[in-house]
């Protein structure tokens, strides 16, 4: 899972197993073909399933009656099983199913706060329809060419709506913080230091892959210890701590009584009953 990169993949990446040459535009620091021939990555697929789970538990855990935030754990979902085909396969077609949908959620997250922090001066129906010509024009453009446009347009346009979000989300802390809910708005803070730790593995695992590959000359481990794979894990939980944030303000919003209870001591969901 990752966004488009235009840097393209090495010619030198290793072309083996059932799925051919590598036609994504990024390959992982990840060797390819180690485990079996039928996945190319076998860390970085199976961790994508992090994504897939918890975007099921986001989905059905859903206590508001907004059925938006159904519709984002289904995205998420989405995003996850798009990233267990690019990881497995490597193949360019694949990488879009992967990070097109991760547009695709962000959008519907975007709509949601939007929507529940501005009631009143947002037309919903003017802008749901906006956010998804928008949503649509993008994945088309991005979908069926390449260049420096549709790497740009994409990027602006995820990005962009990211920034929204976290915007938003931090004025829904406040929020919360105002209402005495500070065990809630914390989930904040939590959700926004896991994704800080997910981009710095992330960044790591793809700028100094010779340094933590544990293969070349010039690693510092003794084995590879998969970094873009936790990358899958730690931003997934810290998606989860978002998303139930915001339905935490939902209900306080909507008036309506709620308890953030958790399993394991980790994952959080709201209660209403």
């Amino acid at each position: 899972m990752s966004p488009v990169s235009p840097v393209f993949a090495s010619a030198a990446a290793p072309i083996a197993g059932l799925w051919g040459e590598v036609t994504s535009s990024v390959d992982w620091c990840e060797e390819n073909y180690v485990w079996t021939p039928y996945i190319a990555e076998f860390f970085n697929s199976w961790s994508s399933l992090a994504m897939v789970i918890l975007g099921e538990a986001c989905a059905r855990m859903n206590p508001t009656g907004n059925l938006a935030f159904t519709l984002l754990g289904r995205a998420i979902t989405v995003v996850g099983i798009g990233s267990w085909l690019f990881h497995a396969t490597l193949k360019y077609s694949m990488q879009m199913t992967d990070e097109l949908p991760m547009l695709w959620a962000i959008s519907i997250a975007c709509y949601i706060a939007v929507t529940v922090r501005y009631p009143i001066t947002i037309d919903r129906r003017r802008f749901k329809y906006a956010l998804t010509l928008w949503t649509v024009f993008v994945t088309l453009l991005t979908a069926g060419f390449s260049g420096k446009i549709q790497f740009f347009l994409f990027q602006a346009s995820f990005n962009g709506l990211t920034a929204v979000m976290a915007y938003l989300c931090w004025r829904g802390k406040q929020d919360l913080d105002n209402a005495n809910m500070r065990h809630v708005a914390k989930l904040f803070a939590r959700g926004a230091k896991l994704y800080l730790a997910a981009g710095l593995v992330w960044l790591i695992d793809t700028n100094l892959c010779s340094y933590v590959n544990g293969s070349s000359a010039q690693s510092v481990l003794p084995f590879n210890v998969q970094l873009h794979a936790w990358w899958h894990v730690l931003a997934s939980l810290g998606l989860v701590y978002l998303v139930v944030l915001m339905m935490g303000h939902y209900c306080l919003l909507k008036g309506i009584p709620f308890k953030l209870k958790y399993v394991f001591f980790v994952f959080p969901y709201i209660n209403t009953h």
